[in-house]
């Protein structure tokens, strides 16, 4: 059995990044893949108290906030893989990840307090702390202006999580665009999150199509 390939689609809130990734797998198995869809935080007992803190039901406040959900993040990452990653990749499916560790160095640097980034190195810790986690074949970018998926955002039922804020978003999006530094070395293609989310579907066949069904 052909092992399969790791595919992340990354972006900030509003980026449509969930729904462009059922868009994906839906296209790869009208072509005869197999094909599972996954997401972080995960379904797995780290994630879902992960979950819990971006709700707001837990309060991990205070100073080391950015670092604690830099923790919890990555330790639900390497079960993530352990769990359910890794045994699909090995059986040979295609896995379409709704964010991955670009997504835990974006929004913990984006919210450290200052003091935490002042020597730089808070970034390469939360990097570090991936070290271990499988690197994806290749990551997809949904880059989109903070004005469009404000608007998006708006049309969302339920309450926001706790980084669904127009400054961090603001900042994310910046940081998105720079994701080749943030994972150096990891394969990362963009693509322009604006238009509708019909041509956004078609951009991200084109992008992705070369590289998985290739």
């Amino acid at each position: 059995m052909t092992a399969g390939k790791l595919v992340v689609i990354e972006g900030i809130d509003g980026a449509g990044t969930t729904t462009q990734t059922e868009r994906y797998a839906e296209h790869l198995r009208a072509r005869g893949l197999a094909v599972h869809t996954t997401r972080q935080p995960s379904r797995g007992p780290v994630g879902s108290f992960v979950r819990q803190a971006l709700g707001g039901e837990v309060s991990l406040g205070g100073a080391l906030h950015a670092p604690l959900m830099a923790l919890l993040f990555a330790a639900d990452r390497l079960a993530h893989l352990a769990a359910e990653i890794e045994p699909r990749l090995a059986a040979g499916a295609v896995v379409l990840c709704d964010r991955y560790d670009l997504s835990s160095i974006a929004y913990q640097t984006s919210t450290a307090p200052s003091e935490l980034l002042a020597s730089g190195e808070f970034e390469a810790w939360v990097r570090s702390l991936n070290r271990f986690a499988r690197r994806p074949d290749v990551t997809l970018v949904v880059d989109v202006t903070p004005e469009v998926a404000e608007r998006r955002r708006a049309t969302r039922s339920g309450k926001p999580d706790i980084y669904e804020y127009k400054e961090l978003q603001a900042r994310l999006a910046a940081l998105y665009r720079e994701a080749e530094r943030l994972a150096p070395g990891d394969a990362i293609l963009h693509v322009d999150g604006d238009p509708s989310l019909d041509e956004v579907t078609r951009r991200i066949r084109a992008a992705l199509d070369p590289l998985v069904l290739g």
